[in-house]
């Protein structure tokens, strides 16, 4: 918070403060009057429900008034914040800044970052840019770390946390992993299960229409709640549209999140993970189209990497939009376990969630379950 430097990193380990502290920064910042400043995050829903609630909740009184429909907050002093999404980089062009924070930075687009310093130049001056987050392998942060000042902070350093939720995640999160969501160190990832995967291939924007939508879903509490929206072209080839990505989500919103969602893209069917007998329970209790997801987790693989693999045409049979950016820092780190004598044969068990909702939906989609319907579906035109 204090330091003066231009650019700035707070890179910790989950639930070590990060986004307290850079809406910290924010404010302190906003006690200037009259500037304006922008606060970014890698998608809609985490700038709504982590950095815009936690901006909130501690600025209080000095917000004048907070113009949702635009999302900009005025502040007692005549001083703003514009609160924007980095889903497309390209909207964050425009206004002139004094300052801006992004938050868990790691997941945004790498051309977000020059976007954004570009914006700094309010009153013709440089102003400070600062960003949170915890490390997503050796990507765009890694590679410009040495332009900034970083500090750093282990998910245990901080002593407003539960010390159970921490030694659930110690007890769930091993090697490479931990070290980097814990910990808060860049680790470079090394047998990669999805070694196909690459970002200027598998991430688009998607075509505009779906001959159907269905959703994976993989149950969590302490480990993030995931549902993917998969929608599949007259082609045959799947496009992620949209995920819904939460730790520390109860049943119940899970349930009301899918109704939503349903009500939205009217899914053709919900795969669940089978072991979540109980969120299975209340999902058709909620008349939601559910069944018991088909967990083989090597022909579930294989059949992903078939459809990553490019076809004759030179394209995959499976893309992701670039919205769902806990689903790609998972794809790019999601690795084979060390067994016997050194043979690798099973993923490790942990950053797998949103992999495990992949599977269960394209396990669906391939062996043809439900007949592809001639008839377009309504909700895309």
């Amino acid at each position: 918070m204090q330091c003066a430097d231009r650019f700035t990193a707070f890179i910790g380990g989950i639930g070590s403060g990060k986004t307290y502290a850079g809406c910290a920064k924010a404010i302190v910042n906003l006690a200037r009057p009259r500037t304006l400043g922008m606060i970014v995050a890698p998608t809609y829903p985490m700038l709504r429900d982590a950095t815009l609630r936690t901006f909130l909740d501690m600025a209080g009184d000095m917000v004048r008034d907070m113009h949702k429909t635009v999302m900009i907050a005025e502040m007692c002093n005549g001083s703003e914040v514009l609160f924007r999404s980095a889903d497309d980089p390209d909207r964050l062009r425009g206004p002139n800044l004094h300052w801006a924070y992004i938050d868990e930075a790691a997941l945004i687009a790498p051309e977000t970052w020059e976007i954004v310093i570009g914006r700094l130049r309010a009153d013709g001056q440089a102003g400070p840019c600062w960003v949170t987050t915890t490390p997503k392998g050796r990507n765009w942060l890694f590679e410009r770390q040495d332009q900034m000042t970083v500090f750093r902070a282990k998910t245990r350093d901080n002593p407003y946390l539960d010390r159970e939720f921490i030694a659930s995640l110690e007890a769930a999160y091993t090697g490479a992993f931990a070290r980097q969501e814990l910990e808060g160190e860049f680790v470079s990832f090394e047998g990669l299960v999805y070694e196909e995967f690459e970002r200027s291939v598998h991430v688009a924007a998607g075509p505009p229409n779906f001959v159907r939508v269905v959703a994976g879903v993989d149950e969590g509490y302490t480990n993030p709640a995931v549902i993917l929206v998969i929608g599949i072209d007259s082609d045959g080839r799947a496009h992620v549209i949209e995920e819904f990505y939460r730790r520390r989500v109860l049943q119940g919103d899970v349930v009301a999140r899918a109704k939503s969602l349903h009500d939205q893209y009217r899914f053709e069917m919900m795969l669940v993970d089978p072991s979540a007998a109980g969120l299975i329970a209340e999902m058709r209790n909620a008349h939601l189209p559910v069944r018991e997801a088909d967990n083989a987790v090597h022909d579930g693989i294989q059949r992903v990497k078939a459809r990553l693999a490019r076809a004759g045409d030179g394209r995959p049979r499976l893309t992701i939009s670039p919205s769902c950016v806990n689903l790609l820092a998972e794809i790019e780190s999601y690795v084979w376990r060390e067994g016997k004598q050194g043979v690798k044969d099973e993923p490790e068990k942990i950053n797998d969630h949103a992999m495990d909702a992949l599977r269960y939906a394209v396990m669906y989609i391939d062996r043809g379950v439900a007949k592809l319907s001639a008839a377009r579906n309504p909700f895309y035109g």
